[in-house]
């Protein structure tokens, strides 16, 4: 019969895993020892393939993440000082070539054409007046001379109140899509003012290449592109022109290496790459001006 100390001791007791039969534990060492060498021998193969894939794509591509899409950008002003009547776009809005945009109050100019009008009719009756008379010589050829001169100012007059009638209504330059509109109905308008900005759909990326990445590409060399807007798709491309100079010849102030201590600037080339129309199809209004890309040119030998 247990005793009440015969329990504590038993509970006390901690429960002992039975050993691993020494078969097993044997079994386990060979099995590793039997595939230790073939596994080091495919991990060293799998490395000199990363390597060699690697170093090949170093040798036969140039990249950069310094790129950007761009295209062409109109700004659109007005020629003429007014009075906004009319704005027919909105913001994000898609024109075609000739479209009005906008319609400045043409009052003005419309009484600045008829004061034209009434000046070259005065001026066309001194002309068919005096012409007999020179013939006759009742009049100077001078008088002749300077009512001719009175025309043809006259004439011009008339012309530049009937541009500017027409610079009243303001067109699109080309098809595209209207962006940053800021103007309203009743605003007044000086010559020169932006009112917005039409960008055309064709659009092309710009990458700027360090100058020691330039040695082995050419025009027409295949690329790849990535846009940071549209993950996971790859865009296909050509180099199509080079900047005729860095982009630091083109800065506001270029710096001048004749000027204090010299440090060495590896400088940056522009590049425009063009899209292959067939990749970028279903993609149109998802690629847009100014968007971040990243580029890899091949380099065909």
């Amino acid at each position: 019969m247990q005793t009440f100390q015969d329990e504590v001791g038993l509970s006390d007791k901690k429960t002992v895993k039975p050993p691993v039969p020494p078969t097993m534990a044997k079994k386990l060492q060979r099995l590793v020892k039997r595939n230790q060498k073939p596994l080091i021998l495919v991990g060293a193969i799998l490395a000199l393939i990363a390597i060699i894939y690697y170093a090949h794509d170093a040798f036969t591509h140039e990249s950069t993440d310094n790129a950007y899409v761009t295209g062409h950008l109109h700004q659109i002003a007005t020629r003429i000082n007014g009075v906004v009547t009319e704005v027919a776009v909105q913001d994000n809005q898609k024109v075609l070539k000739g479209d009005v945009l906008v319609k400045l109050d043409p009052s003005e100019y419309d009484a600045l054409e008829t004061a034209a009008k009434a000046q070259l009719a005065k001026a066309q009756a001194d002309l068919d007046r005096q012409t007999p008379l020179v013939a006759s010589h009742a009049a100077s050829p001078h008088d002749l001379d300077a009512t001719r001169s009175s025309f043809a100012v006259n004439l011009a007059q008339l012309k530049l109140a009937q541009l500017q009638i027409e610079y009243s209504t303001i067109r699109a330059p080309s098809d595209g899509v209207v962006g940053r509109k800021s103007v309203e109905v009743g605003n007044r308008v000086s010559s020169g003012q932006s009112l917005m900005v039409v960008v055309e759909p064709d659009l092309w990326v710009v990458a700027n290449f360090k100058e020691t990445q330039l040695a082995s590409m050419r025009a027409g060399q295949p690329v790849t592109i990535s846009i940071d807007a549209i993950p996971g798709k790859v865009f296909e491309g050509q180099v199509q022109s080079f900047s005729p100079a860095t982009g630091n010849q083109f800065a506001l102030l270029p710096a001048d290496n004749s000027t204090g201590n010299f440090t060495k600037i590896v400088q940056r080339v522009p590049v425009k790459i063009v899209f292959n129309p067939e990749t970028t199809k279903g993609y149109e209004d998802r690629i847009r001006a100014g968007e971040s890309a990243v580029v890899k040119v091949a380099l065909v030998q």
